[in-house]
C-alpha cells in the first residue's frame, strides 16, 4: 500500500442517510466518519431503502459507487450484497471492515462467512450496538414470544462454533462490554470508544407554567422503546400533554398505544416521523423528554433531547446515569412506578424559575461533558492495528 495514502475502512449498515429510520445506528456511523475522514477513508455499503419501506429510494442511482464528502457509498439490494462483496473484494484492499449490527444476515452475517474463510481477511470490527443488552435479548412483542429464545440460541450457536473468533467488539461502555463477555467468554477481542457525539447547542427559552407539562416521547414505536409503559405512568396525572413522534416498528404494539390512549382519555398526541435536520428544533418545544426504555447501549436520541435544553425522565437502563446530581434529569428504576410518578408530578409543579435552572443546566452538560475529543481518539485505536 502506498503509505501516503490513508487506510480503507469497509462500513456494512444495513440502513444510511438518506434513511432515518434506524435511528441511533445511522447517527452513530456518520459521526465517526464526520470525524475520522482525515485519518480513513471510508466506503459504505448500505440497504437501497430505509427501515420497513417497501419500495427503494427515488433519485439514487443503485449499484455504483457515489462520492460524498467524506466517503463513497453504494446502495444495494440486500440480495445483491454477499455476490457483489466477493467480486468487489477481488479487486479491492482494505485495512479493515467495521459491521453494525448482531443479526442483520445480508450485512453482517453473511459478509463474515465470507471473511471467515480467506486465509487472511481484513481486521474485522464489529459494533453489536446494545444488541446484547438484556433488556434488548428479553424485549419481545407480545404477539411472538418465541423471539428471545431464538436470539439467545443464535448467541449459543455462534459462541459454541467460534462465528466471530476474528472479531474485535467496539463497545461503547464497561457494561457493554460485560455483555460480550458473558455470551462470548473473556478471550473476546474486545475495545471500549462510547459513541462520538457531533452537538450543537441552540439556547432556547420556553415557557413553563406551574400544573402544566409538556412531555416528549420520540423514539422507534417498540416494546424496548417502551410507550405503553409512557402512556401507563400518565394515566392518572391530569394536565400533562404527551407528543409521540417515531416510526411505528410493530403495528400491533401501536395499536395497543392507541387503545390505551382512548381508553383512559391521555393527552396524547402522535406527530409522526422526524428527519434529523429537524429533530433539534422540534425537541426545543418540549420541557421534558420521557424514555423509559428497557435498554440502550448509548441513546443519541437523549443527548439531541440534551442538546435541544430538553430535561431527561428515562430509565436506568442506558448508561447516562446520577443525572439527578447533574440536576439535568432523572434516570429510575422501572420496577419502582411510584417514584416515577412522582418525578413527573414534581416536573409539572415547577414553575418558570426552577425550569430554567434545569434547562440551562442540559445545555451547559452538552458543550462541557458531551462534546469530547476523546471518543474520537478512542474510536482511531479500533481501526488501528496495535491491540490494547
Amino acid at each position: 500500500m502506498n503509505h501516503k495514502q490513508k487506510p480503507k475502512l469497509l462500513v456494512f449498515i444495513d440502513y444510511f442517510l438518506p434513511g432515518y429510520k434506524a435511528g441511533g445506528p445511522i447517527k452513530s456511523v456518520n459521526n465517526i466518519i464526520t470525524s475520522l475522514s482525515p485519518n480513513f477513508d471510508f466506503d459504505i455499503i448500505t440497504s437501497d431503502r430505509d427501515l420497513g419501506d417497501k419500495l427503494p429510494y427515488q433519485n439514487i442511482e443503485f449499484n455504483s459507487w457515489i462520492s460524498k464528502d467524506k466517503y463513497s457509498i453504494i446502495y444495494l439490494n440486500k440480495k445483491d450484497v454477499t455476490k457483489w462483496l466477493k467480486k468487489h473484494f477481488k479487486e479491492n484492499y482494505y485495512h479493515a471492515c467495521y459491521f453494525n449490527s448482531l443479526y442483520a444476515k445480508e450485512f453482517t452475517l453473511k459478509p463474515l462467512l465470507f471473511f471467515n474463510k480467506l486465509n487472511t481477511p481484513p481486521k474485522l470490527i464489529l459494533a453489536p450496538r446494545g444488541m446484547l443488552g438484556k433488556g434488548a435479548i428479553d424485549a419481545k412483542p407480545s404477539f411472538l414470544p418465541i423471539k428471545p429464545i431464538k436470539k439467545k440460541s443464535f448467541l449459543l450457536l455462534s459462541h459454541v462454533t467460534g462465528f466471530f473468533k476474528h472479531v474485535t467488539w467496539h463497545t461503547t461502555n464497561k457494561l457493554e462490554k460485560q455483555d460480550v463477555i458473558d455470551y462470548f467468554g473473556s478471550k473476546s477481542n474486545i475495545k471500549i470508544a462510547s459513541n462520538i457525539s457531533i452537538n450543537k447547542v441552540n439556547r432556547k427559552e420556553i415557557v413553563k407554567i406551574k400544573d402544566e407539562l409538556k412531555l416528549v416521547f420520540f423514539s422507534r414505536i417498540s416494546p424496548k422503546k417502551n410507550l405503553l409503559y409512557t402512556l401507563e405512568l400518565l394515566k392518572n396525572i391530569p394536565n400533562v400533554s404527551l407528543t409521540i413522534y417515531g416510526s411505528i416498528e410493530e403495528d400491533i404494539y401501536w395499536n395497543r398505544c392507541i387503545d390505551f390512549i382512548q381508553a383512559n382519555n391521555i393527552n396524547a398526541d402522535y406527530k409522526g416521523e422526524v428527519i434529523p435536520a429537524d429533530v433539534n428544533s422540534i425537541l426545543s418545544n418540549y420541557h421534558f423528554f420521557i424514555l423509559p426504555t428497557l435498554h440502550e447501549n448509548y441513546g443519541h436520541v437523549i443527548t439531541e433531547a440534551l442538546t435541544a435544553g430538553c430535561g431527561l425522565i428515562i430509565s436506568d437502563k442506558t448508561p447516562w446515569r446520577n443525572l439527578s446530581s447533574k440536576k439535568i434529569g432523572w434516570d429510575l428504576d422501572l420496577k419502582n412506578q411510584e417514584k416515577i410518578i412522582e418525578t413527573i408530578k414534581y416536573c409539572l409543579a415547577i414553575d418558570q424559575d426552577e425550569y430554567n435552572i434545569i434547562r440551562n443546566n442540559c445545555y451547559n452538560f452538552v458543550e462541557q461533558e458531551i462534546n469530547s475529543t476523546k471518543e474520537i481518539e478512542d474510536t482511531i485505536k479500533l481501526f488501528i492495528d496495535n491491540e490494547s
